[in-house]
């Protein structure tokens, strides 16, 4: 099996660069994404997810704080951080400015050392209200 560790280490680096071709490496053309509240993804529309995130924040950054393997399965927690200073077609309205934070984990399921599919989970609400986009709650 594939260094699952390694492999999500540059996922991971692909979402602070905006280096999307690198996701052609990593991912099949018809991996399964999920990322609520989104639709599911395959490996094109990712990219073009990944690309207006980048945009939207451009000073992303991720730090890997655990990482586990079962078989054909791994699970990556993570927190991350991002200041919403770039225009992009993914959030409605200007760039806030705003710093934002949040923590959540990949869960991955793997074939011949390849994922086929990906879970994420993270705290999207809490992100978008420390970025200014979301009114907080109560």
């Amino acid at each position: 099996m594939t260094d699952t560790a390694t492999t999500f280490e540059r996922f991971g680096e692909v979402w602070e660069t905006g280096d999307v071709d690198v996701v052609d490496e990593l991912l099949p053309a018809d991996v399964v994404y999920h990322l609520a509240p989104f639709p599911d993804m395959d490996r094109a529309g990712l990219k073009q997810f990944m690309s207006a995130f980048h945009a939207a924040f451009p000073d992303f950054s991720l730090t890997v704080q655990d990482a586990f393997d079962a078989d054909d399965r791994s699970a990556h927690r993570w927190s991350c951080r991002g200041t919403l200073t770039g225009d992009s077609g993914l959030l409605p309205g200007p760039p806030t400015g705003a710093a934002t934070e949040a923590t959540g984990c990949h869960l991955i399921a793997w074939r011949d050392g390849t994922p086929i599919e990906i879970w994420h989970h993270g705290d999207w609400l809490g992100w978008l209200q420390k970025a200014g986009v979301v009114p907080a709650l109560g």
